[in-house]
């Protein structure tokens, strides 16, 4: 026999919102209920365990700010992320900028801040609730190689395939980051364009520092195993190839949007067609979120972007400076100069001593003038080396006020050797007042 019970209206309400409040707490628990409640700068600042990040500007116009790691990944976060974008790619991306943040810190050591505020670093924008969300959920969380943090890269767009780090950084030795197919998610891309005058390339390599003219023409050398351009020759210029990162480069980023083109010309007009905005290595913003939007986990998309890097704990992990230098440095008490050589340098900080002071003697006798103290640092890899210096690629040496910083030894004697750099570079320092106005080439 069947009993049929009845609620009073106001008994089936109190039911179902019992009901409704122990089926919420169910899925959701307390962590997720925090979750969604404004998250705070002060709840970012206890997440970041007393790390701070030190963020300065390259031409001094804004004073050194430091603020707690976790509120600079929100605000990097809001200024590099993409609008809008599905919270798996935000998180991956927040857990890329750590990682990167904490391998380059000390980037900017010389002008007293751990790095910029520009795209030469990362780009900060006003922290959003997004971006606090995405920091605070994935707060701690790093990509490690070998038990530290890992030196990764991300970019806008690939396009639909990553670039190996090799190919832009010459010298850069990161296996997790070679070149991937990401064209599954880039299917409905539009090609952009550009069109420039052969005076205004001219003008762009010119400033870069290239000497020569008129351009007469412009032609593709190659291509690497990504589909992007890995050498141009610019007719009538000195010299006269160049590599497609450093053309992009004095181009404008911004106006050659990645080095994914081709070129055709017509008359005194140069027109690029591309795919992709950036430098294409590492993980790729707009693929990342359309990765998430489908589905893909944040584990996923670091998988895809960083194979063979994994995602732990900063408790667990080893947090060294970006670059270490120094193992063994001959002070300057007497000699006037102070050298600094990476560890395990094959070159002694003695040896590379005696050809500094020895440059710097019999130039300053032959040019009648003198510096002293003169800082020497010689890089442990050319990707720090060009990371540090900002100069074209095939600069051996850059000289900044009284310091200058090398190229790794071994590309060195590839080159002009040591001696021959130093003194060359010696003579620019020495010159400084005289070459301030003139190309790179000329230095």
């Amino acid at each position: 026999m069947r009993r049929s019970y009845r609620l009073s209206n106001r008994a089936l309400g109190i039911v179902l919102l019992i009901a409704g409040a122990a089926a919420y707490f169910q899925t959701w628990g307390p962590a997720a209920v925090a979750s969604q409640a404004d998250i705070t700068d002060e709840q970012l600042e206890a997440a970041s365990g007393g790390r701070t990040v030190a963020i300065g500007s390259p031409n001094g116009e804004r004073r050194i700010l430091r603020i707690p790691l976790e509120v600079y990944v929100a605000r990097v976060l809001a200024g590099e992320g993409e609008p809008n974008a599905p919270d798996a790619a935000r998180q991956a991306l927040a857990v890329a900028i750590r990682t990167y943040t904490l391998v380059q810190m000390g980037r900017h050591r010389r002008e007293g801040f751990d790095l910029c505020d520009t795209v030469h670093c990362q780009v900060l924008g006003a922290a959003n609730e997004s971006s606090r969300r995405a920091a605070l959920t994935t707060a701690r969380r790093v990509l490690t190689v070998n038990g530290a943090p890992a030196e990764v890269f991300y970019s806008a767009s690939c396009g639909g395939r990553s670039e190996g780090a090799a190919q832009v950084w010459p010298g850069a030795t990161f296996p997790y980051m070679q070149v991937i197919r990401d064209d599954d998610v880039h299917e409905e891309d539009v090609p952009w364009t550009l069109d420039m005058t052969l005076d205004e390339v001219r003008q762009a390599l010119s400033r870069a520092g290239f000497g020569g003219g008129p351009l007469r023409n412009i032609e593709i050398d190659g291509y690497n195993g990504s589909g992007r351009v890995e050498r141009l020759r610019v007719s009538g210029m000195r010299p006269d190839e160049v590599a497609g990162p450093a053309f992009r480069e004095a181009l404008g980023t911004t106006r050659l949007r990645s080095t994914a083109f081709t070129l055709e010309r017509q008359g005194n007009v140069v027109r690029f067609t591309g795919r992709g905005y950036g430098h294409g290595v590492g993980m790729c913003v707009i693929g990342a979120g359309r990765r998430a939007r489908r589905g893909e986990s944040l584990e996923a998309i670091l998988a895809q972007y960083y194979p063979n890097l994994q995602l732990n704990d900063l408790a667990s992990a080893s947090v060294k400076p970006r670059e270490v230098v120094a193992a063994t440095v001959e002070a300057a008490n007497r000699s006037g100069v102070l050298v600094s050589v990476p560890r395990d340098s094959k070159v002694s900080a003695r040896d590379l001593e005696r050809v500094a002071v020895a440059a710097r003697e019999s130039l300053s006798r032959v040019l009648g003038t003198a510096v002293s103290p003169v800082t020497v640092e010689l890089h442990e890899s050319l990707d720090h080396f060009r990371l540090e210096v900002r100069r074209p690629w095939w600069v051996s040496a850059a000289v900044t006020g009284t310091t200058i910083d090398l190229a790794p030894a071994a590309l060195l004697a590839q080159r002009e050797g040591i001696d021959a750099t130093v003194r060359t570079a010696m003579a620019e320092l020495l010159m400084s007042a005289e070459l301030v106005n003139r190309p790179a080439w000329v230095r």
